[in-house]
């Protein structure tokens, strides 16, 4: 009898196993078709990122090279500031893309709205 058995049970875990894989198998099909395409996103997030570097860099301040003092200050000034705006706005489009990349691979996530 504990022969019969033990013949028995992995004959029947060989023929049954299969089977629910094979059952398993389109449930990962399904899965992999229903992910998002963020190939968009994830090229946007790219050119944020690019732009932050590009704005990132030092203002031009050749044109303020020939002033002296206080002059020189004034000239310097609102090319800075206009350089820093555009780094603030480069970095906040580069956090907006990021969400937008997040939300799309798993838009569960906190912070996202379907």
């Amino acid at each position: 009898m504990k022969r019969m058995l033990m013949a028995l049970i992995p004959t029947a875990l060989m023929t049954f196993g299969p089977m629910a894989l094979a059952a398993d198998a389109p449930a990962a099909k399904a899965d992999a078709a229903a992910k998002p395409d963020c190939t968009e996103k994830q090229k946007a997030l790219d050119d944020a990122n690019a732009a932050v570097k590009t704005a990132s860099a030092k203002p031009d301040l050749s044109s303020c090279k020939d002033k002296k003092g206080k002059d020189k200050t004034d000239c310097e000034k609102p090319l800075k500031d206009a350089q820093k705006a555009a780094v603030k706005d480069a970095k906040d489009k580069a956090k907006a893309a990021k969400t937008a990349v997040d939300c799309c691979k798993n838009p569960k996530k906190k912070g996202c709205t379907p």
